[in-house]
Protein backbone atom coordinates (compact mmCIF):
# COMPACT_ATOMS: atom_id res chain seq x y z
CA UNK A 1 0.00 0.00 0.00
CA UNK A 2 2.62 2.40 1.22
CA UNK A 3 4.33 1.25 -2.60
CA UNK A 4 1.28 2.48 -4.55
CA UNK A 5 0.98 5.55 -2.12
CA UNK A 6 4.76 6.56 -3.22
CA UNK A 7 3.87 5.59 -7.02
CA UNK A 8 0.74 8.28 -6.72
CA UNK A 9 2.21 10.79 -5.14
CA UNK A 10 5.30 10.87 -7.96
CA UNK A 11 3.25 10.30 -10.70
CA UNK A 12 1.30 13.32 -9.66
CA UNK A 13 4.51 14.96 -9.45
CA UNK A 14 5.31 14.07 -12.91
CA UNK A 15 2.18 15.24 -14.18
CA UNK A 16 1.87 18.90 -12.65
CA UNK A 17 5.53 19.46 -14.03
CA UNK A 18 4.39 19.06 -17.29
CA UNK A 19 1.33 20.31 -16.93
CA UNK A 20 3.34 23.30 -16.04
CA UNK A 21 6.35 22.72 -19.09
CA UNK A 22 3.52 22.88 -21.27
CA UNK A 23 1.67 26.15 -20.58
CA UNK A 24 5.25 27.95 -20.29
CA UNK A 25 5.55 26.76 -23.71
CA UNK A 26 2.16 27.72 -24.94
CA UNK A 27 2.59 31.20 -23.83
CA UNK A 28 6.15 31.34 -25.70
CA UNK A 29 6.02 33.00 -29.72
CA UNK A 30 9.31 32.72 -32.38
CA UNK A 31 10.19 36.49 -33.02
CA UNK A 32 12.26 37.28 -35.61
CA UNK A 33 13.60 41.24 -35.39
CA UNK A 34 15.35 43.53 -37.52
CA UNK A 35 17.02 47.12 -36.34
CA UNK A 36 17.11 49.24 -39.39
CA UNK A 37 19.36 52.40 -38.97
CA UNK A 38 18.53 55.98 -41.15
CA UNK A 39 20.72 58.70 -40.16
CA UNK A 40 22.22 61.04 -42.99
CA UNK A 41 25.80 61.71 -41.12
CA UNK A 42 26.68 57.90 -40.72
CA UNK A 43 26.51 55.26 -43.06
CA UNK A 44 27.57 52.65 -40.77
CA UNK A 45 25.13 50.90 -37.91
CA UNK A 46 26.45 52.62 -34.73
CA UNK A 47 26.78 51.98 -31.24
CA UNK A 48 23.44 53.29 -30.17
CA UNK A 49 21.45 51.08 -32.64
CA UNK A 50 23.32 47.69 -31.08
CA UNK A 51 22.39 48.54 -27.64
CA UNK A 52 18.98 49.01 -28.78
CA UNK A 53 18.97 45.85 -30.74
CA UNK A 54 20.11 44.31 -27.77
CA UNK A 55 17.65 45.42 -25.46
CA UNK A 56 14.65 44.22 -27.69
CA UNK A 57 16.53 40.67 -27.70
CA UNK A 58 17.08 40.62 -24.06
CA UNK A 59 13.38 41.80 -23.60
CA UNK A 60 11.55 39.21 -25.37
CA UNK A 61 14.28 36.30 -24.45
CA UNK A 62 13.84 36.72 -20.85
CA UNK A 63 9.89 36.60 -21.52
CA UNK A 64 10.45 32.93 -22.97
CA UNK A 65 10.10 33.50 -26.92
CA UNK A 66 12.96 32.02 -29.16
CA UNK A 67 14.12 35.11 -30.57
CA UNK A 68 16.13 35.66 -33.88
CA UNK A 69 17.46 38.57 -35.77
CA UNK A 70 18.71 39.69 -38.86
CA UNK A 71 22.20 41.80 -38.59
CA UNK A 72 21.05 45.73 -38.44
CA UNK A 73 21.61 47.59 -41.25
CA UNK A 74 22.12 51.36 -41.98
CA UNK A 75 20.03 52.23 -45.27
CA UNK A 76 19.83 54.87 -46.97
CA UNK A 77 15.94 56.98 -47.80
CA UNK A 78 14.31 54.08 -50.06
CA UNK A 79 16.55 51.08 -48.88
CA UNK A 80 13.85 49.69 -46.52
CA UNK A 81 12.18 47.22 -48.62
CA UNK A 82 15.10 45.79 -50.10
CA UNK A 83 16.22 44.75 -46.13
CA UNK A 84 12.94 43.97 -45.42
CA UNK A 85 12.25 41.62 -47.99
CA UNK A 86 15.68 39.71 -47.10
CA UNK A 87 15.13 39.76 -43.65
CA UNK A 88 11.52 38.71 -44.16
CA UNK A 89 12.83 35.75 -45.33
CA UNK A 90 15.20 34.80 -43.40
CA UNK A 91 12.40 34.89 -40.65
CA UNK A 92 10.03 32.70 -42.80
CA UNK A 93 12.97 30.29 -43.44
CA UNK A 94 13.66 30.02 -39.35
CA UNK A 95 10.23 29.19 -38.88
CA UNK A 96 9.40 32.63 -37.39
CA UNK A 97 5.97 33.34 -36.04
CA UNK A 98 6.39 36.86 -36.17
CA UNK A 99 8.89 39.08 -37.89
CA UNK A 100 9.41 43.06 -36.55
CA UNK A 101 11.42 45.05 -38.48
CA UNK A 102 12.61 48.39 -35.88
CA UNK A 103 13.40 51.53 -38.13
CA UNK A 104 15.40 54.35 -36.00
CA UNK A 105 15.27 57.77 -37.17
CA UNK A 106 18.48 59.44 -36.07
CA UNK A 107 18.72 63.14 -36.49
CA UNK A 108 22.74 63.85 -35.45
CA UNK A 109 23.03 66.85 -38.30
CA UNK A 110 23.67 69.24 -35.29
CA UNK A 111 24.65 67.15 -32.61
CA UNK A 112 27.84 67.53 -31.23
CA UNK A 113 28.49 63.93 -30.67
CA UNK A 114 26.63 62.23 -33.16
CA UNK A 115 28.76 58.69 -32.70
CA UNK A 116 27.57 59.05 -28.48
CA UNK A 117 24.94 56.77 -27.09
CA UNK A 118 22.32 59.79 -26.04
CA UNK A 119 18.68 59.50 -27.02
CA UNK A 120 18.93 63.37 -28.24
CA UNK A 121 20.70 62.06 -31.56
CA UNK A 122 17.44 59.98 -31.74
CA UNK A 123 14.56 61.46 -33.49
CA UNK A 124 12.01 58.72 -33.74
CA UNK A 125 11.41 54.88 -34.15
CA UNK A 126 8.56 53.11 -36.33
CA UNK A 127 7.89 49.34 -36.43
CA UNK A 128 5.99 47.12 -38.46
CA UNK A 129 4.81 43.89 -37.24
CA UNK A 130 4.32 40.98 -39.66
CA UNK A 131 2.64 37.68 -39.49
CA UNK A 132 5.23 35.22 -41.16
CA UNK A 133 2.97 32.65 -42.43
CA UNK A 134 0.50 34.96 -43.81
CA UNK A 135 2.27 38.18 -44.33
CA UNK A 136 -0.41 40.23 -43.29
CA UNK A 137 0.77 43.61 -41.34
CA UNK A 138 -0.66 43.28 -37.60
CA UNK A 139 0.82 46.54 -36.76
CA UNK A 140 2.96 49.90 -37.83
CA UNK A 141 3.65 52.05 -35.32
CA UNK A 142 5.67 55.37 -34.42
CA UNK A 143 6.90 56.97 -31.60
CA UNK A 144 8.74 60.36 -31.57
CA UNK A 145 11.21 61.02 -28.94
CA UNK A 146 10.35 63.38 -26.54
CA UNK A 147 13.55 65.38 -26.21
CA UNK A 148 12.20 67.94 -23.67
CA UNK A 149 11.46 65.12 -20.75
CA UNK A 150 15.11 63.93 -20.92
CA UNK A 151 16.03 63.91 -18.18
CA UNK A 152 19.79 62.05 -18.29
CA UNK A 153 20.62 61.44 -21.94
CA UNK A 154 23.34 58.48 -22.04
CA UNK A 155 23.04 54.76 -22.49
CA UNK A 156 20.75 53.39 -19.51
CA UNK A 157 17.68 56.30 -21.35
CA UNK A 158 18.56 54.70 -24.75
CA UNK A 159 17.99 51.43 -22.57
CA UNK A 160 15.17 52.29 -20.84
CA UNK A 161 13.32 53.79 -24.20
CA UNK A 162 14.16 50.30 -25.96
CA UNK A 163 12.19 48.92 -23.14
CA UNK A 164 9.74 50.83 -23.21
CA UNK A 165 8.64 50.14 -27.29
CA UNK A 166 8.88 46.60 -26.34
CA UNK A 167 6.54 46.93 -24.02
CA UNK A 168 4.54 48.54 -26.88
CA UNK A 169 5.34 45.40 -29.06
CA UNK A 170 4.59 42.71 -26.38
CA UNK A 171 1.07 44.20 -25.78
CA UNK A 172 0.73 44.29 -29.76
CA UNK A 173 1.24 40.76 -30.03
CA UNK A 174 -0.47 40.13 -27.54
CA UNK A 175 1.66 38.04 -25.81
CA UNK A 176 0.83 36.80 -22.36
CA UNK A 177 3.81 35.51 -20.79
Amino acid sequence: MLINGVCMGIKRFVAAVLVLFFTFTCWSAELSFQIVQHDSVQEKVCEQTLVIEDEMLDYFFSRGNIVTNEPAAAVKTGGDETVWKTAFAGAAAGGSRYFVQLCLYYDTAASTNPEAVSLSNLDYVTWTITDVQSGKTLSEMKTVVDKTALGKDDADSVREYAVKIADQIQKTLKINL
